[in-house]
């Protein structure tokens, strides 16, 4: 379900041989309606079975096209026996229109549908595991929004509440009305800590104002908001392609709440950052940049306190302040909840920069009210190559005060800073393959 599309780096090394051609993703296999299995084919049938439906139990959707169908799986299940909601075959059953999941239980999966031909004109929430709900899984569901109406009305397309719940395995494309697309929600009391994983987002529609500005709130993935965003959510986003998410030409993940972790996701030919919003103590780790030689594609961006940035790859980003490759943002001494907290002990290591417009840019604001530079900053072990001389390898704004230790910085014009810089170009391994492993295991199965 990926586009297919080519691949275009400046380094020889990371250029992949031509355009992408079928992902090589092992199919999912169709487990056979097994006995006990309750075959329903609408609204009526869902609810008879859900009266008689025990952990592990699997309702199985017949195969076909749906219109506006709502279900709600108010039931649980247990650790070693879930309750599953099924397509008979992955991707057989097409839902249109005003359709939707909710899970609303403990140990619930629903896997395998598709939602297409979607209804715009009124608000819907397509995916959601509701309030009170844990451990339940959303898996191998496609929301394709491919030809659907243009609209202002602020619809999320997924929706988390409760805590330890999962959406693996997804596939989203092209979202056309407002709103973010999945959004983890905080709870008072309660630690979300869910697992985002493998899934595929692209989101290349924009909403302007009249004025020509990106709208807000148009991110592919928002945890947290400002009003919780002292809080803990521990959530893990692992392993998902995000291309083409243009969305808010800002932040195409938008955290805003602490002790999250990112880890071994792919952003391609993306316009905007993982932006560390609002919240503190989150990892950034082990991550893959690229451009794809399109213009305004940032890496990630610092607000807060005590955030971890390393391991992380950029490849010949394109974008400079808030969208440099890594941007450690310049706060606000009297900061609201809302406002630009300021940067401190935050540790920037280990991480790779090669032909990035800006690399780290340290101490950027974007307004007045901003007059507080990060502190206790530490950047470290990290490796800037830059071929051409118009780059900035390294970019401090008024004489910030850093920890620089055992970079290795080659090439380019730094500004506000005179580093160490070798003449020699440090060796820079070939991704390929691991960008190309991201790519093939994101996304639906089928």
């Amino acid at each position: 379900m990926r586009p297919i599309n080519c691949f275009k780096g400046v380094l020889a090394v990371l250029l992949m041989a031509g355009c992408q051609t079928a992902f090589s993703i092992p199919p999912v296999v169709t487990p056979p309606v097994k006995d006990g299995s309750i075959l329903v084919s609408n609204a009526e049938g869902f609810k008879a079975a859900l009266k008689t439906v025990k952990p592990g139990d699997e309702i199985v959707w017949k195969n076909g096209t749906y219109e506006n169908v709502a279900l709600t799986v108010n039931v649980s299940g247990t650790e070693t026996a879930p309750v599953t909601l099924r397509a008979e075959t992955p991707g057989g059953v097409i839902f249109t229109g005003l359709s939707s999941i909710k899970l609303q239980g403990s140990y619930l999966a629903a896997e395998g549908f598709a939602f297409k031909n979607l209804d715009t004109s009124v608000k819907n929430q397509i995916l959601t595991c509701a309030k009170g709900s844990s451990y339940c899984r959303l898996s191998d569901i496609l929301i394709d929004g491919t030809g659907s109406e243009v609209s202002d009305i602020d619809t999320k397309w997924v929706n988390l509440y409760g805590h330890h719940n999962e959406v693996s395995h997804c596939t989203f494309i092209d979202k056309r009305n407002m709103g973010c697309l999945l959004v983890v929600w905080m709870e008072d009391g309660i630690i979300p800590r869910h697992l985002i994983a493998d899934n595929y987002f692209s989101r290349p529609y924009t909403h302007f104002t009249d004025g020509g500005k990106a709208r807000n709130g148009q991110e592919s993935i928002r945890i947290g908001t400002s009003d919780f965003s002292l809080n803990e959510a521990g959530c893990t986003v692992r392993g998902n392609h995000f291309y083409r998410c243009d969305g808010e030409q800002a932040e195409i993940i938008s955290n805003k709440s602490c002790g999250n972790l990112y880890t071994g996701n792919l952003f391609e030919q993306s316009n905007g950052t993982l932006t560390l919003r609002h919240g503190n103590d989150c990892i950034v780790r082990g991550n893959y940049f690229l451009s794809g030689n399109r213009t305004e594609v940032g890496g990630v961006r610092i607000i807060g306190e005590r955030h971890l940035v390393e391991q992380n790859i950029f490849l010949n980003l394109t974008g400079s302040g808030y969208k440099s490759a890594l941007c450690v943002v310049r706060g606000e001494s009297n900061a609201a909840l809302n406002g630009y907290w300021t940067v401190k002990d935050a540790i920037v290591r280990d991480n790779v920069f090669v032909d990035c417009r800006y690399g780290i840019t340290v101490n950027y604001t974007g307004r007045d009210t901003q007059d507080t530079a990060p502190q206790n900053l530490t950047v470290s072990g990290n490796r800037i190559v830059s071929s051409k001389s118009f780059m900035v390898p390294v970019q401090v704004i008024d004489g910030t005060v850093v920890k620089w230790e055992n970079n290795t910085i080659y090439g380019g014009t730094q500004q506000g800073v005179s580093l160490p810089a070798t003449s020699v170009a440090p060796e820079i391994p070939d991704y390929s393959k691991e960008i190309q492993s991201i790519r093939e295991k994101a996304g639906v199965r089928w």
